[in-house]
C-alpha cells in the first residue's frame, strides 16, 4: 500500500497546493480530500491516475482549502459518464454537512447534465462517529476528530500486514480519538509551523499545533512512523528543519514529504 501526498500545505500556502492524498492498494485507489481547486485535476494527471480509476473519495470537512477541488473531481467523473460511457461508479464520504456542502457547490456549477448522475453512479455515503466502511476498497474506521470549528472526520485504516494508520484530520489528536492512535503503525499528524515559529504564525487559536507539539503526540501515542503535514510553505529546508524539531520529541520514524511525494506503508 502506498500513499502519495498531492498537496502538502495549509490554506493560503503559495509554494505548494493544499493538503491531500491519494491511497493505493493494488487496483483500489482512494483520494482523500481534494485542496482548494482544479489543480487536483493536474496533480492526478501527473501521477498518470485518470479520475475514473479512483474508487472513491473521503472529504474530511468544508474549509475551502480541502473541499473546493472535490467539484473539479465529481465534474471530471459525471463528464467521463456523459461523455464517454463511463458505467463505473464513485462514492464520496463524509460526514453530514460536508455532503450537503458538497452537492450544494455541485448543484450550484455543475448543471443537470452532470449532477443527473447523482446517487445512481455518483454516491454519497454518509459517515457516523466510529462507524466501520469499506471505501474504495480500504476498511476504515471514520471518527469525529472533535473540532470546535465545525464538524470534521478523520480515520483508522486496516494495514495490509494487519497493523493500523490513523489519519488525524486537520486538527491534532485528542483525548476522544487517542484511541484511534495509540500504537498505530502510522500516524498522519498535522503540524503548522515550527515551535519556533508560533508566535509568527498563531496556530492556536486556529486549532492546530506546531511540529514539536504533534512529535510529543506521537511519542505519547506510541506510534512507529508520523507524517506530518497541513505545514505552512517555508523554504527548501522545510524538511530538515521540522524533522529536526520532530527528532526532539519522537523516537520513532518521521515523515514530511513534499508534493507528489509517494511514501510505502
Amino acid at each position: 500500500m502506498n500513499v502519495t501526498f498531492l498537496g502538502t500545505g495549509c490554506a493560503l500556502v503559495l509554494k505548494r497546493y493544499n493538503t491531500c492524498f491519494l491511497l493505493e492498494d493494488g487496483e483500489n485507489r482512494l483520494l482523500v480530500d481534494a485542496g482548494g481547486g482544479n489543480e487536483i485535476l493536474v496533480r492526478l494527471d501527473r501521477l498518470n491516475v485518470p479520475v475514473t480509476s479512483l474508487g472513491g473519495m473521503f472529504v474530511t470537512h468544508s474549509h475551502s482549502d480541502h473541499i473546493l477541488g472535490t467539484p473539479w473531481v465529481i465534474r471530471a467523473v459525471a463528464t467521463a459518464m456523459a461523455e464517454e460511457g463511463y458505467t463505473g461508479t464513485f462514492t464520496v464520504a463524509g460526514c453530514r454537512q460536508t455532503l450537503q456542502d458538497v452537492r450544494a457547490i455541485c448543484h450550484m456549477i455543475l448543471g443537470t447534465k452532470l449532477t443527473k448522475y447523482f446517487d445512481s453512479q455518483i454516491l454519497f455515503r454518509e459517515v457516523a462517529d466510529g462507524e466501520e466502511l469499506t471505501l474504495a476498497g480500504f476498511r476504515l474506521t471514520a471518527f469525529d476528530i472533535g473540532s470546535k470549528k465545525m464538524r470534521q472526520f478523520g480515520f483508522r485504516l486496516a494495514l495490509p500486514d494487519g497493523e493500523m494508520l490513523c489519519f488525524a484530520g486537520d486538527e491534532p489528536v485528542k483525548p476522544s480519538t487517542e484511541q484511534y492512535a495509540r500504537q498505530a503503525k502510522w500516524l498522519f499528524s498535522e503540524a503548522y509551523c515550527l515551535y519556533e515559529d508560533r508566535e509568527l504564525y498563531k496556530p492556536y487559536p486556529r486549532s492546530h499545533v506546531t511540529c514539536l507539539d504533534a512529535a510529543r503526540l506521537a511519542q505519547e501515542m506510541q506510534v512507529s512512523n508520523m507524517v506530518i503535514y497541513h505545514t505552512e510553505d517555508y523554504g527548501p529546508d522545510r524538511r530538515d528543519r521540522m524533522t529536526r524539531e520532530a527528532r526532539t520529541a519522537f523516537d520513532g520514524n518521521i515523515f514530511v514529504p513534499e508534493d507528489m511525494e509517494t511514501i510505502e506503508l
